[in-house]
């Protein structure tokens, strides 16, 4: 008997629970909510990262910075030649050398072999810096595009795209953005880390 009471009780636990339960919103209800000060609260998903990686400003900004590294990989290159070619006359002279010589030989190249490899890691920071700063200007127009859209369209809640589980489609506002990214700065100037 206690078992079947139990089942009953679990049974209208179930009942009450479906009956109690109330449909979602529909999409333009869920972007559209009473602010409890009686305004209504607009809803928008962006995509920051999709925007940024098809913007015209950045994929300019990509180009550049490969010319650049592809510039600066050469230069490397030939230093790193040069140093092999260099360390294989040591290692010829090593027998025909007095140990004083060979030693001060030996130092003279790695002293060479510090400086390129500090040549190197300053390069890789100004190229760096360069990139940040070329992005910088892009992240500065992107949030003032947001900034007029959001405005523009009365937009009270922007959620970033990949932390959404889903939205209705009519809610994202990327391709927006991205014209008006585009048209805004179609192009940006990097600084040339080689000089």
């Amino acid at each position: 008997m206690a078992l079947t009471l139990k089942s009953f009780a679990c049974m209208c636990a179930i009942l009450l629970g479906a009956l109690s339960f109330t449909p979602m919103a529909s999409a333009q209800d869920a972007a559209a909510q009473k602010d409890p000060r009686g305004g209504v609260v607009y809803w928008a998903i962006l995509d920051t990262d999709g925007v940024f990686a098809q913007s015209k400003a950045m994929k300019d900004i990509h180009e550049q910075m490969a010319k650049y590294q592809a510039e600066i990989q050469t230069g490397i290159d030939k230093e790193k030649e040069a140093a092999q070619k260099e360390e294989e006359e040591l290692k010829r002279k090593r027998n025909l050398l007095a140990p004083e010589v060979l030693a001060e030989e030996r130092k003279k190249f790695q002293d060479r072999i510090v400086s390129l490899q500090r040549r190197v890691q300053e390069t890789n920071l100004k190229l760096n810096q360069v990139r940040a700063e070329a992005t910088q200007k892009v992240s500065d127009i992107y949030r003032a595009v947001v900034a007029d859209v959001v405005k523009l369209n009365k937009i009270s809640m922007v959620f970033q795209k990949n932390q959404v589980v889903y939205a209705d489609p009519k809610l994202d506002i990327s391709q927006i953005v991205l014209e008006d990214l585009d048209a805004r700065l179609p192009s940006v100037q990097v600084t040339n880390p080689n000089k």
